[in-house]
């Protein structure tokens, strides 16, 4: 039975890592996915590749950072199926610096990608989920939303920002039919981190004793986008390794 048929889902940042597994998986599972991200070629590599297997898919090109990128990226998805039911907010990056080290460019280029684009996506999403009397928005964000991080401090503090956020926002659209949920993950190995010297550090300190994979990032996501968690708004789900207990 595939979970997300005639559904039709706009997945950010979906050319690499989380967002690329989250795609496939949901195109597997019946939905029409619009793939965003900057770069072009992978973009349409993976929409080209989810068609051959059977699947549907575009890729529109969009830099998250861009307020007339993200109302093309919403407008044309509606052009293309009609409808939003799922919006996967998983644009972002790394930024990892001493608290003392941090720049107002910093702010200025990190916040631009890891929050305006997911406060800007929902609110462009809302009114058609709202005129359709469903929707689903997944809000992916980090286990640095209730963790403390050294050096990760910008970071932290924009995750956690956009997590309680969605907790607003899905107490605001609760009654209209519509579900507000994030994912904090912990440590994925991803394009991101494969070069970072702190890899086998990090891997040492998770009680399940590896990284997760985006493919396993991707079925939380599926879950939560899902009506396997129909009576969940609100929820910030950990998927972490066990990191969070110890």
């Amino acid at each position: 039975m595939k979970r997300l048929k005639d559904k039709t889902a706009i997945v950010t940042g979906s050319t690499s890592g989380i967002g690329e597994a989250t795609a496939r998986l949901f195109a597997e599972e019946g939905a029409k996915v619009i793939i965003a991200g900057r770069r072009r070629e992978k973009g349409e590599q993976i929409a080209v590749e989810i068609r051959k297997d059977g699947g549907e898919a575009i890729f529109i090109q969009a830099d998250m950072t861009q307020e007339e990128d993200i109302q093309k990226l919403v407008n044309s998805s509606i052009e293309a199926f009609g409808k939003i039911d799922i919006l996967v907010n998983n644009a972002g990056r790394i930024i990892e610096k001493p608290f003392i080290e941090l720049t107002r460019e910093d702010w200025d280029q990190f916040v631009a990608l890891d929050a305006f684009s997911y406060f800007r996506m929902m609110q462009l999403v809302l009114p058609h989920m709202e005129r359709q009397g469903s929707g689903n928005i997944v809000n992916v964000t980090s286990l640095a939303a209730i963790s403390v991080m050294p050096t990760h401090a910008l970071y932290s503090f924009v995750k956690a920002g956009i997590t309680h956020m969605s907790k607003v926002v899905a107490a605001e659209y609760a009654d209209k039919g519509i579900r507000v949920n994030c994912l904090l993950p912990g440590v994925v190995y991803t394009e991101m981190i494969a070069d970072n010297p702190n890899t086998p550090h990090m891997e040492k300190i998770i009680p399940m004793g590896r990284m997760s994979t985006s493919e396993e990032q991707a079925k939380s996501i599926l879950f939560l986008a899902s009506e396997d968690s129909s009576y969940m708004t609100g929820t910030s789900m950990v998927a972490d390794g066990g990191i969070r207990g110890i």
